[in-house]
């Protein structure tokens, strides 16, 4: 009983971590063996299937059947290119074994990518994206089983094999554009979640874990060693309003993280991506607490920020009332949850009911 209690006291005193805004989606840096043409090319068909990988959130993104015909000239879809040095995370031998220590940034056309990725009606994963907490717990036949980051946290040691695969995990999840937090493993969380609940992954005991830091959803991965070196582990999600489970396991322990946060992601990024489709939805969006011109330019400004909305138009206004029309692509339900994301609108939807495509809102200064 007094466990919930000081669960429950330290959670509505808790600060609240939004969506974020992802930036750099169209841009990527890739290592290459030299800064011949050859290798440029193939540096540019590198760092597109990377920027795709971002844009639709799926890995398999560059198997896609339908993404073939537009891959003959990816030159095409250049804005600016340059060779620099390799930043310390990307020089790894896990990369080039030889590299010299360079790569190539390439920075795509915005307009130009939108374009292929709608024709190729491919999925799109908007850039305000949700934020995930992400529990890590590795097996140890010497240290037993613990959470990876309560160390680096805790400032033990920057140098430690824990900080060395956070820095590995923190690559993988930044060349996807998700963004993420680690638990800080204070009190609080050694008393919510002792790290056996956490390694059975107990999903009440994680949600409940969870719930003080407000994210979007969270993730706990948990693997181990075998006596022959195989990496074998499972993972668990929630979110978009579902949970689910899978066990990975890799023959190394070469590409077994990226291997398995590639395969999570996959999987949690389809309740937040939408495929593009030529006939929009219109909905009408009445918006409140919009006191002033500026504060109208401001609303303007931020609907015209989602991927989602293809035009939007002035209805109506009254006192402090704002009615939009709104051409979206991704539906009514996608459109309000980027709304929500966004930071800057309160939701009224969950306590009326929903008549004639319109979304009721309040405009958050």
């Amino acid at each position: 009983m007094l466990r919930r209690l000081l669960i429950l006291v330290l959670f509505f005193v808790s600060p609240y971590c939004a969506a974020e805004e992802v930036n750099d989606l169209y841009s990527a840096m890739v290592p290459i063996a030299d800064q011949s043409s050859s290798a440029r090319e193939q540096g540019v068909l590198d760092a597109l299937q990377n920027v795709l990988i971002k844009l639709t959130g799926n890995s398999q993104t560059f198997q896609s059947t339908r993404l073939a015909p537009f891959l003959s000239n990816a030159n095409g879809y250049v804005d600016a290119l340059s060779f620099e040095d390799l930043p310390l995370d990307l020089n790894a031998k896990d990369y080039l074994s030889d590299s010299p220590g360079f790569g190539l940034r390439v920075k795509f056309s915005r307009s130009a990518i939108d374009l292929l990725i709608r024709q190729a009606q491919l999925p799109i994963l908007p850039s305000n994206r949700p934020k995930f907490l992400v529990w890590i717990i590795r097996d140890d036949p010497t240290a037993g089983r613990g959470f990876i980051g309560e160390d680096v946290a805790a400032e033990s040691t920057i140098d430690s094999v824990d900080a060395v695969f956070l820095t590995r995990f923190d690559r993988a999840m930044r060349s996807r554009g998700i963004p993420y937090i680690l638990p800080t493993f204070d009190l609080e969380d050694q008393l919510v979640l002792p790290i056996e609940q956490a390694w059975n992954l107990k999903a009440d005991d994680l949600a409940l874990a969870s719930q003080r830091y407000q994210t979007d959803g969270w993730i706990a991965l948990r693997f181990y060693r075998t006596s022959t070196g195989e990496v074998r582990g499972s993972w668990l999600y929630q979110a978009g309003g579902r949970r689910q489970l899978n066990d990975f396991r890799s023959e190394g322990d070469e590409h077994f993280l990226e291997m398995a946060v590639d395969n999570l992601l996959d999987r949690m990024t389809r309740s937040f991506s939408y495929i593009p489709r030529s006939d929009t939805n219109k909905l009408l969006l009445e918006i409140y607490n919009v006191n002033s011109y500026s504060a109208y330019q401001s609303v303007l400004k931020q609907l015209k920020k989602l991927e989602v909305i293809d035009s939007v138009d002035l209805f109506s206004t009254r006192g402090n009332q704002l009615i939009m029309s709104v051409e979206a692509e991704g539906g009514q339900e996608l459109l309000r949850n980027a709304l929500v994301r966004s930071g800057r609108f309160h939701d009224w939807n969950a306590d009326i009911e929903i008549e004639n495509q319109q979304l009721t809102f309040d405009w958050i200064k």
